[in-house]
């Protein structure tokens, strides 16, 4: 691709590429998915069914409840980071040495973690307070928000910071590097959300045939379709871990995989 005008193409082929490598780590959104469910629906599902009608204990629980389970799945989204940094710098990662590394990062991931509720508190308090000009500033603020924190988990994972100066720092590479981040997480988001409406589709199909009086095929059909479109979510989530941390180590200087693409082509100043 050298001499090329390449894109985030490039960047995207990089992180399926070094992610085929260790598969194995599409465990870790799995078992953040669940962590995260039993972890909420432990804290905040006792006060909502013993004082259902006392709303002060239950926003108190269900912040609780947010701040630990977002911490949960960030202890495994940064572990993934380290993953994918351990089989750039020509080692093998596991899912046990990965989780230790991001382990240690627990304080800055709380920390981390408190702010995002904070944040993700108040958007919803402005969209239930405001009307219909609370829900156009809620989804204003929701999408500014995604977009400045998309590079936080590889800043959590790598860089002693604060969750402010995390957010700088993510802001400030999305600054640096914003024609390549938004052409590579466009790519792809288009390629995996065509992968999970096919397996909508699968879905869809399986329940028209089971109303058709077909069950006995219908429901088998259903089935694989939402195994599948589980299976694609999991999937997306791990290997677009890997792409932040090729592009957070490109935007800090260090060493990104050669995996015989130019890479580096693709990451251009704005």
């Amino acid at each position: 691709m050298a001499g090329s005008n390449p894109t985030g193409k490039a960047v995207l082929r990089a992180s399926l590429e070094l992610f085929r490598q260790d598969r194995q780590m599409v465990w870790l959104p799995v078992m953040s998915a669940v962590t995260a469910f039993i972890t909420f629906a432990v804290i905040a599902g006792p006060v909502a069914i013993a004082a259902p009608h006392a709303g002060l204990a239950i926003f108190i629980a269900a912040m609780v409840a947010a701040v630990v389970a977002t911490s949960a799945t960030l202890i495994f989204q940064v572990a993934l980071c380290f993953a994918a940094a351990d089989r750039i710098e020509g080692r093998d990662p596991t899912v046990a040495g990965a989780l230790a590394q991001a382990w240690q990062r627990r304080t800055t991931i709380l920390k981390w973690a408190v702010l995002s509720a904070v944040v993700g508190t108040a958007i919803r308090m402005l969209e239930q307070r405001l009307g219909l000009i609370g829900r156009i500033i809620g989804v204003a603020g929701g999408l500014a928000w995604a977009v400045a924190t998309f590079m936080v988990v590889p800043v959590l994972a790598f860089e002693d910071v604060g969750p402010i100066e995390a957010l700088k720092r993510s802001s400030s590479i999305l600054k640096q590097r914003f024609g390549t981040v938004a052409r590579g997480g466009l790519r792809f988001g288009f390629l995996f959300v065509g992968l999970s409406l096919a397996a909508l589709a699968v879905i869809a199909l399986g329940v028209v045939v089971s109303i058709g009086h077909l069950p006995a095929l219908g429901i088998p059909v259903a089935v694989i379709g939402f195994a599948a479109l589980l299976g694609i979510g999991m999937y997306a989530s791990a290997a677009g871990m890997y792409m932040r941390t090729i592009l957070y180590r490109f935007a800090v200087g260090q060493p990104i995989p050669d995996l015989g693409v130019d890479v580096s082509q693709a990451f251009r100043t704005k």
